[in-house]
C-alpha cells in the first residue's frame, strides 16, 4: 500500500505566479473518479475500486506479528495480553512507530515522524477485534493522503482565484496558515476519527452476513510533533506515564515515620528512586454515564442495572463499541 505523499499541488506553489497565465488542473493528485470514490464510500469504497488501482489491502497473513494475541513486538514497543478465563484470545494490539508522512508546511515540505499504538478488546468472539486491527493503519493512512490531497489542491486553487482577482505586483503569496503544525494534527484527527468509523462499517456489513455478534473496544494513541491524539470506543484506557521528580519527598517520608499517613498522598514512588506519575488519557463508554445514557434512550434503547453492573438493553456493559450488531 502506497504511503501517503503530497500531490503535485503541493510543489508548485514556489512558481505560483505562472498561474496567471495558466490555471491550475481541475483535479488533484488523485484522478477525479477516485475522489468521487472516497468521497461517496470512504477507505472501504477505494480499496474495492476499479477507479483507485493504487490502493489495495495486504494479503491476509501480512504483518503479523504486531497484534497481542503472540509474536514479536516492533522496536519500542512491549504488548502482553492476558486470556482470562475466555476460551480463546480475543483481544488484539497493534504498534507501528517512525511513520514517515511529507506534509506541506507553507514553501516546503515537512516529514512528520508519527507512531501509531492501539488496542481492541474483543468480546463474544474476536472477529471485530481481528478485523480492527488488521484494517486500521491502512484505513488511517489512506484516510491521511486523501485528506491532504484536497486540502493541499483546494488551497492552491484559492490562492490562484486570489491572485487572478486582485492582480497585485510584487507580493509575495504563500499557501495559508492552515498549512501549519496545527493542520497537521487535525488531519490526523480526522483520519483517526474516520477509520474506526470505517472499520465499524466494515464490520457490520460482514457481521450482518455471516451473523457475527462480536464487538471490540478500539483505543488508539498517535505520537506525532511531539504531541499525543488519544481517542476511544469502549472502556478500554490510555494512560501516560512519565517521570518526574518530587521536592517533597523528604518531607513526606518524615511525616509517615511520626506514624502521620494521609492516605491521599500515596503515589508510585521509589524513596530511593525516580517518582512516576500516570494521567489517564481517556474516558470509558459506559452507560452509567448521564450522556452515554441519553444517547441510548435517544436510539430506542434501554439501560438497566444488573448485578451491580449498568448494561444496555441489559446484557452489554458498553454504550459504544465496533460490532455488537444486535445492539445497533
Amino acid at each position: 500500500m502506497p504511503l501517503p505523499v503530497p500531490g503535485r499541488r503541493g510543489l508548485v506553489h514556489p512558481l505560483l505566479l505562472l498561474a496567471l497565465l495558466a490555471p491550475p488542473p481541475l483535479c488533484a493528485a488523485e484522478s477525479a473518479t477516485c475522489l468521487a470514490v472516497y468521497r461517496e464510500g470512504g477507505a472501504p469504497a477505494v480499496f474495492q475500486s476499479a477507479h483507485c488501482p493504487r490502493w489495495t489491502l495486504p494479503p491476509p497473513g501480512a504483518g503479523e506479528g504486531h497484534g497481542g494475541g503472540g509474536g514479536s513486538s516492533p522496536m519500542g514497543c512491549h504488548v502482553a495480553a492476558d486470556r482470562g478465563r475466555r476460551r480463546s484470545q480475543e483481544d488484539r494490539a497493534i504498534c507501528a512507530l517512525g511513520i514517515r508522512i511529507p506534509f506541506v508546511e507553507q514553501m516546503r515540505i515537512k516529514e512528520v515522524d508519527v507512531g501509531v499504538v492501539a488496542i481492541f478488546d474483543g468480546h463474544n468472539g474476536a472477529e471485530a477485534s481481528e478485523m480492527a486491527s488488521k484494517l486500521f493503519l491502512d484505513y488511517f493512512l489512506l484516510h491521511v493522503y486523501f485528506l491532504l490531497d484536497v486540502a493541499i489542491f483546494n488551497n492552491v486553487f484559492n490562492l490562484y482565484k486570489d491572485v487572478q482577482s486582485n492582480h497585485r505586483e510584487g507580493s509575495c503569496w504563500t499557501l495559508p496558515a492552515i498549512l501549519d503544525r496545527s493542520f497537521h494534527m487535525e488531519i490526523l484527527k480526522e483520519s483517526l476519527t474516520r477509520a474506526v468509523h470505517d472499520i465499524d462499517l466494515t464490520f457490520s456489513k460482514e457481521a450482518s452476513q455471516k451473523h457475527f455478534e462480536s464487538g471490540s473496544t478500539a483505543t488508539v494513541v498517535l505520537i506525532a510533533d511531539g504531541q499525543i491524539i488519544a481517542a476511544n470506543v469502549g472502556d478500554s484506557k490510555a494512560f501516560l506515564c512519565s517521570e518526574g521528580h518530587d521536592p517533597h519527598r523528604r518531607n513526606r517520608k518524615r511525616r509517615r515515620k511520626r506514624n502521620s499517613i494521609n492516605h491521599e498522598e500515596f503515589a508510585l514512588v521509589n524513596y530511593d528512586g525516580p517518582l512516576y506519575h500516570a494521567r489517564e488519557l481517556t474516558k470509558d463508554h459506559h452507560p452509567d454515564r448521564e450522556d452515554e445514557r441519553s444517547r441510548v434512550e435517544a436510539a430506542g434503547g434501554y439501560v438497566v442495572e444488573w448485578a451491580g453492573v449498568y448494561r444496555v438493553n441489559g446484557e452489554l456493559a458498553l454504550s459504544r463499541a465496533i460490532g455488537d450488531l444486535p445492539f445497533k
